[in-house]
This record gives C-alpha cells, structure tokens and sequence, in this order.
C-alpha cells in the first residue's frame, strides 16, 4: 500500500508553491527551510511531509 499524504499538507504546499514557487526545488533540505522560514506549521513531521510534497509538486509543475 502507498503513503496518502493529509489533505491539509497538499492543501496548504500547493498554496505555498502558487505564492512561492521559485523558494522550492528538487532538494528537501531547500524546501524544509523555506517551510520553516514561512512558519506556518509548528510540528516537525508536518513540516517534514510538506516539503516531500513540494518535491511532488516541482517535479510534477502542476500550476
């Protein structure tokens, strides 16, 4: 079985990536410190999931 992200994660990097999007790229370490820079999430796994989105969503380029 696959790994579901929540759909706040999705929700709230897809809404980072369409303010942001040139903050993010491939490499989760970038993208980890510019959630953090952001401080929207106070948890360290939520943050952590969110920037292995982002690199969903680099990859992908879906907006």
């Amino acid at each position: 079985m696959g790994k579901i992200k929540h759909t706040f994660v999705k929700r709230s990097a897809k809404r980072l990536y369409e303010l942001n999007p040139d903050e993010f790229s491939k490499d989760f370490d970038v993208n980890k410190k510019a959630i953090n820079s952001k401080n929207i999430v106070e948890s360290k796994s939520i943050r952590n999931k969110m920037a292995g989105y982002m690199i969903h969503l680099v990859k992908a380029k879906k907006f």
